[in-house]
């Protein structure tokens, strides 16, 4: 078995109004997620943003990515 199998990461990442970027970032996040062989989970922790970003989070579709909602900065 190979030891690489039994490592895994978690990626927490703060947000706080992104809509301008947060595509993108989700973009290159699934990139790393599929060619990675590490498990690897990404956490968005938006922080109380006041534009659409939690709208354009929710539109995430990969399981290895969780976002987590503060209503309040």
């Amino acid at each position: 078995m190979n030891q690489n199998n039994n490592k895994s990461l978690s990626i927490i990442v703060p947000v706080y109004n992104e809509e301008n970027s947060i595509e993108k970032s989700i973009e290159v996040f699934n990139d790393i997620l599929k060619n990675n062989k590490t498990k690897i989970e990404v956490i968005l922790i938006n922080d109380g943003s006041t534009d659409n970003t939690i709208n354009l989070l929710h539109k995430n579709k990969n399981d290895n990515i969780k976002i987590i909602h503060h209503k309040k900065n």
